[in-house]
Parts: C-alpha cells; structure tokens; sequence
C-alpha cells in the first residue's frame, strides 16, 4: 500500500503535509475541498514519485492575474 505524507499544488504549495494518507484517502479529501469550492472543479491528483501533486487544468490555462476572454 502506497501512502502519500506530502500533496503539493501543481505550483509548488503544499496542500497537505500530515499523516499517511492513501491514494483513495487523498482524493476523498481533495472532493471534499472539490464540493467546499477550496479548489477548482476540474482538479486532479497525480503521483509523481513520493508525492501527490493536485493539478487544476482550469488555473495552468488561466494563471491568476490574467482575463479569461471567450
């Protein structure tokens, strides 16, 4: 069984770093923050060696900052 300490944001921030959690625990507490509106909809969980990594397609298309023009 794998278990992830570290989840960091596609940009670097942590987004958790606490207790083992598994792969299954850590998408139910990224649908959580999902359904709570604390991340974007469309963000995902990718492993990346020892660490999870929430990518959030939404933002790397539209860094803060920049109008979103459709």
């Amino acid at each position: 069984m794998n278990a992830f300490r570290l989840i960091r944001h596609a940009d670097g921030r942590t987004y958790y770093d606490g207790r083992p959690l598994t792969l299954a625990d850590a998408q139910i507490m990224l649908n959580d923050d999902i359904q709570r509106r604390r991340v974007a909809v469309d963000s995902y969980l990718r492993v990346d060696g020892a660490e999870l990594i929430v990518e959030c397609p939404q933002t790397a298309a539209h860094p803060a900052g920049q109008d979103r023009r459709e």
